[in-house]
């Protein structure tokens, strides 16, 4: 495994893709984090209890789903490495999550304490600027792009973006999770990777 070190650096850098963090500024934040192994099919956050932490992926693969009450499993999202995932409505309302946040392979993460976070945010300009450029990025723009996707493109179009997003997913995970992502069936998804010669 690589040094911690090398994690936290990894973090620091993409804390730093949002809004500019000085290294003393980073230190604060220390003390709130908490390098993890997580093995494959782990749960971080289940749907019967508050969020306490965001995650930043240094290796793996996460998905956030909700799970039905009669056992139907929606996936909402999948974070690779650089990313960061969260039940967000449930750290903000302190309420139980209603998401399951699960390692799809072996992942090594980042735990942020979100009390210790917030505490930063909320007397440090530089994490508060960092969480407003956060929430406009992820939550704002690219939840617009995504909602739009949904109405205007089809199915193809949305998976052809996919996998421009994200090149090397399908040896990664299973495509019933791909198509789960998409909103489309195993067997749809089939049709299309086969009109588009992808099919071996």
């Amino acid at each position: 495994m690589k040094q911690d070190t090398v994690y936290f650096d990894q973090l620091f850098q993409a804390l730093n893709r949002y809004a500019p963090l000085s290294h003393d500024d980073f230190l604060l934040l220390k003390p709130y984090l908490e390098l993890k192994n997580i093995a494959k099919n782990e749960l971080l956050q289940d749907n019967y209890t508050p969020a306490h932490a965001l995650y930043f992926i240094a290796e793996g693969l996460l998905r956030t789903y909700y799970l039905h009450e009669d056992g139907t499993i929606y996936n909402k999202n999948l974070f690779m490495e650089n990313y960061f995932s969260a039940s967000v409505v449930s750290l903000l309302s302190g309420e139980n999550s209603y998401l399951c946040i699960e390692a799809l392979e072996p992942s090594i993460i980042i735990q942020i304490d979100y009390k210790g976070y917030r505490h930063l945010i909320d007397t440090h300009d530089a994490f508060k600027n960092f969480y407003i450029c956060y929430l406009e990025a992820n939550w704002v723009i690219e939840k617009e792009r995504n909602e739009i996707s949904l109405i205007v493109d089809n199915a193809t179009k949305r998976y052809q973006n996919f996998i421009a997003r994200y090149p090397d997913i399908e040896h990664r995970i299973s495509q019933h999770h791909i198509a789960a992502h998409l909103g489309i069936t195993p067997t749809q998804l089939s049709r299309i990777r086969k009109s588009l010669n992808l099919c071996q």
